[in-house]
């Protein structure tokens, strides 16, 4: 009975399916559907017919997915949910739209519950059903990913597609391969509708799929090389969004064949390749990351061997402008695919081609404003940092390839170009001097382009960051004699300057440009300099105080030796060590190091500012600003002393003369402000290096605070209680005072000739050179830094009884001179550009007091032989020298110095009284004296009748040369019997005088 209900049923079935073409409600009918699925379990023969009714039901709902009455009105797109939206008609259909699910529900039941037997039969199934329906609706040409989107919208396609899934998930690895068959075979069946399926399937097992794509592939290009993979590269494009690791090995394994050929299909494998990357930017982004990755200098070579086997492929020949151009389409490595290429165009000159091609290329749509996915790849930080050590490179093509690409993506990104300044300027080029040529081509820009930024940000950057790293120090550990970064970067900067003076020298660099953008760097340079040069100052300062201490303490040691004090510090003055410069500690190395990095430092920024002339009247600078590196450039003159040897001081005191000439010249301000800093130094901050004289401090006597006398002044209860006093000898107690030894008390020639070129570089006045401002300014300063008292300042000088008003203030001034022998070197300059002396009367009023009296008191020991280097008769023919030459003084007694040693004390008391003394009373040494001549030099003139020297100053003179003319014989001929012949002969004849008034 049960036998013959389902006879019935399938007759019914039957009948209804053949009568039901027509009229699809019968067919879509729920009743229907359960009928036939029930017939897959009861009656197995009639999977068949089952089968093609479920083909038939999926039909119908594509009919309706793709017919214009299931279409919405408004977009035309077809309607998905017909039950939530559309018009009354599309609700109706919507039955026979969604009957499909049911059989898609059933049947995926069976695969996941049934027999194994079911899942390739109705993989299989679904397989040919979608290749037929999806061939037999597509209506027009569709990219992958739109024909997913489009036919997945669809109902009966959807859950194909889902059963599809399910099944392959069951299979077993035979029955795997047999579907990948069937599909593969699908796939040449309809190529151009059925790609979508493949590489939407082919996530189930990708790198079979993919494989067996590429196969395919190479298949058709070897059959027809004009043949176009579109369908082959759509797959892959689609897949590698979600499988790129899978379609890198395959590429991988491709590529391992292709180099190494054993099958005649083999050496298609880069020739198919490369043209399938003209399809899809991924996969030409999958495949460079292959080559990349594998990529060798063995490679290299096969690549050479081989290229005539691809050459044989007549579209792979003509490839090169394709190639040129996908280069830009890469979003990942492709600068490092140009760079590799650059490195090789030194051997091949295809490669230069093909850098040539893609440069010009890249370059072309910069300047047309053209986006491109180079440009991203080129942002990158470990793309930035790749091309700046390229830039480095030996290798010219690489590096210029490097700098070309930098202005590329510096046109989009100009904080790049900033940054890839500032990294090159770090650099150092002393190992390869072509370096500095990536330098010079970049600070050139991007030819073509109007708003290209400037480098004048990337300037500022790179001198921000030495900022940091000058004033912090050991910020970053280096190794031992490596060049610092400030280094290389003023190095840098003043190759750079020399080029800008230099014509012709680079043409890429506009020198307008480059002196602009260093100027607007100056006071940033200047803050460099600054802490600089303060650092090298207190480092010589410590240093000049430890070995003046060293001194004092082994001549206290040596004044006291029998003390009680000394025993205290028996063992500091008597170690065998003492005097001896103790060994450098690893830290103090160090110390030593950067002192001598921070002296090579300083010296490149006097040559940068040097070369930029900065200081001149070009320069706009805030007064602040002008002050500042007035003040530095005399610090650095200072600190330039301190060099090892006379070629390194020289070459640094010239330096520091260009610059205070040109500060000087251009502004009054700088001139005094520098002439200040330099009087100024050499009397009371570093006059050390000049050969002044040290004197001890208070604390190195080691006087404990409540002990020193000015306090103890302030208790009634000191005086006869005291048990110390300070004396100008020593301390009660204490010991005598430390005093160093005569033949510590010398000036050092060379630096004192290199202070006088400094203060003559100052003074000079380049438009006028007979301009003696700056020398009398000098003689102003002398006057307010030596002498302590602001009263009898001036210019005459009184009788000589006043002189003991002054003698305190006298006294002082004397041993300044004997503490800072530079002073009369100054003298000497000041004398040498007349009237400028004149002012510095006082000094000279000083001088000659204290002489005179110290000669008085020499009266005592008259019988006692003066001696020639005595520090009294120096300075009586030193100043009886300046008086000469300043022409204070009138002939003969400008010879005086010459004489002077053979008179006694009396005699040359009474001399500087008499004939000094006087004269100079009488005759104010005022600059109203002295007249200009046409050369513009100043005159004093004495040869004249009106300038005759009374006799009352000579005559002490005459008197005292004639006791002595066995000994003063020639000089006496000289400066009165020479001098009356010549007034003579310098007379007129009165008897010519009578005729010339007869004449007229």
């Amino acid at each position: 009975m049960l036998r013959q209900n389902l006879l019935d049923q399938l007759k019914h079935f039957i009948e209804t399916v053949s009568n039901g073409h027509s009229c699809p409600q019968l067919l879509t009918s729920p009743n229907l559907i359960k009928l036939a699925l029930g017939f897959l379990e009861e009656l197995p023969a009639t999977r068949d017919i089952v089968f093609e009714y479920f083909a038939l039901l999926a039909e119908i709902s594509v009919q309706l997915y793709v017919s214009p009455e299931m279409a919405d009105a408004r977009t035309g797109m077809p309607v998905s949910q017909v039950k939530q939206a559309g018009n009354r008609q599309q609700q109706l259909r919507a039955p026979e739209y969604e009957s499909f699910n049911m059989v898609k529900t059933a049947l995926q039941s069976l695969v996941w519950k049934g027999p194994p037997a079911w899942s390739p039969l109705i993989a299989n199934w679904s397989l040919e059903l979608v290749a037929k329906l999806s061939d037999k609706y597509t209506q027009r040409r569709m990219t992958i990913t739109a024909s997913c989107n489009y036919w997945l919208e669809c109902s009966a396609m959807h859950g194909l597609m889902t059963l599809i899934n399910s099944c392959f998930r069951k299979l077993t690895q035979p029955e795997e391969e047999a579907c990948v068959e069937i599909m593969l075979n699908a796939f040449h069946r309809f190529p151009m509708t059925f790609d979508w399926i493949v590489a939407r399937l082919g996530g189930c097992f990708p790198y079979k799929i993919i494989m067996q794509i590429l196969q395919c592939g190479i298949k058709r290009f070897v059959d027809d090389y004009r043949c176009h993979l579109d369908s082959e590269a759509g797959i892959l494009d689609y897949m590698t969004s979600c499988h790129e690791q899978q379609l890198r090995a395959a590429f991988r394994e491709m590529l391992r064949e292709g180099f190494a050929p054993k099958k005649p299909l083999d050496v298609a494998v880069v020739p198919f390749l490369l043209i399938t990357t003209n399809y899809s930017d991924t996969i030409l982004q999958s495949l460079v990351n292959v080559l990349v990755e594998i990529y060798t200098e063995d490679m290299c070579e096969v690549i050479v061997q081989k290229s005539p086997l691809w050459l044989s492929n007549k579209m792979f020949a003509g490839m090169q402008p394709t190639l040129n151009n996908a280069v830009l389409r890469l979003n990942e490595h492709g600068a490092t695919l140009l760079l590799t290429a650059a490195r090789m165009a030194e051997k091949y000159v295809w490669c230069q081609d093909f850098l040539d091609n893609s440069m010009q290329e890249l370059e072309q749509w910069v300047l047309n404003q053209r986006n491109f996915p180079l440009l991203a790849d080129l942002a990158y930080e470990e793309t930035k940092y790749m091309l700046w050590k390229s830039c480095l490179s030996t290798n010219l093509f690489e590096q210029q390839t490097a700098v070309r690409l930098l202005l590329v993506v510096s046109s989009q990104h100009p904080h790049i170009y900033y940054q890839t300044i500032s990294q090159l300027l770090k650099k150092s080029y002393a190992q390869n001097p072509n370096g500095i040529g990536a330098l010079i081509r970049l600070l050139g820009g991007q030819s073509g382009m109007v708003n290209f930024p400037g480098f004048t940000p990337g300037f500022k950057m790179v001198l921000e960051d030495i900022t940091l790293h000058v004033q912090v120090n050991n910020r970053l550990p280096e190794p031992p004699g490596t060049p610092s970064e400030a280094l290389n970067t003023f190095s840098n900067l003043n190759i750079l300057a020399r080029m800008h003076k230099s014509k012709n020298v680079a043409p890429y660099i506009k020198a307008q440009h480059l002196n602009q953008a260093l100027n607007e760097c100056l006071p940033k340079i200047i803050q460099i300099f600054d802490c600089t040069v303060n650092k090298l100052v207190l480092r010589m300062d410590r240093d000049a105080a430890e070995r003046s201490a060293e001194k004092f303490r082994a001549q206290q040691c040596n004044n006291n030796n029998n003390n009680n004090y000394n025993n205290d510090n028996n063992d500091m003055c008597n170690g065998k060590e003492y005097g001896k410069r103790p060994k450098l500690e690893p830290d103090e190395e160090k110390v030593e190091d950067e002192d001598v990095t921070r002296m090579r430092l300083a010296h490149l920024i006097v040559d940068l500012l040097n070369n930029i002339d900065a200081g001149s009247r070009s320069n706009v600078l805030r007064t602040p600003q002008v002050l500042k590196l007035a003040v530095l450039s005399v610090k650095y003159f200072f600190v330039g002393l301190t060099e090892q040897t006379v070629i390194r001081r020289a070459a640094a005191s010239h330096r520091s003369f260009t610059l205070l000439q040109r500060q000087c010249s251009a502004r009054k301000i700088a001139r005094t402000v520098c002439l200040r800093e330099l009087v100024e130094g050499a009397l009371f901050y570093h006059g050390h290096l000049l050969g002044q004289l040290e004197e001890y401090e208070l604390d190195e006597l080691q006087i404990p605070e409540h002990e020193l006398l000015i306090l103890q002044n302030l208790h009634t209860s000191s005086g006869a209680n005291s048990n110390r006093s300070v004396l100008h000898s020593g301390i009660i107690g204490r010991g005598l005072r430390p005093v160093l030894p005569t033949n510590d008390r010398n000036c050092d020639a060379e630096k004192q000739a290199l202070y006088l070129k400094a203060l003559n570089a100052c003074c000079a006045d380049l438009e006028k050179p007979n301009n003696v401002e700056g020398y009398s300014l000098v003689s102003l300063l002398l006057v307010e830094l030596v002498s302590t008292d602001v009263m009898y300042n001036g210019l005459p000088f009184p009788d000589e009884e006043f002189t003991r008003v002054t003698m305190e203030r006298d006294m002082q001034i004397r041993r300044a001179f004997i503490t800072s022998p530079v002073l009369w070197a100054v003298l000497g300059l000041i004398a040498g550009h007349r009237p400028a002396l004149c002012y510095s009367s006082v000094l000279l009023r000083a001088l000659c007091a204290t002489c005179l009296h110290h000669w008085r008191g020499k009266n005592v020991n008259r019988f006692q032989p003066t001696a020639a280097n005595d520090e009294l008769m120096l300075c009586t023919k030193k100043m009886l020298q300046l008086l000469a030459m300043s022409q204070l003084i009138p002939p003969p007694l400008t010879n005086l110095h010459l004489i002077i040693e053979h008179f006694e004390s009396a005699e040359i008391a009474l001399l500087l009284r008499e004939c000094i003394w006087n004269y100079l009373k009488d005759h104010v040494p005022s600059p109203a004296l002295f007249h200009v001549d046409n050369n513009g030099l100043h005159w004093r003139n004495t040869n004249t009748q009106v300038a005759k020297v009374p006799p009352q100053y000579v005559d002490t003179l005459r008197h005292l040369m004639q006791r002595k003319l066995a000994t003063l014989g020639p000089h006496y001929h000289q400066m009165f019997i020479m001098g009356e012949l010549m007034e003579a002969n310098s007379e007129p004849d009165p008897t010519a005088r009578l005729q010339i008034v007869e004449l007229d």
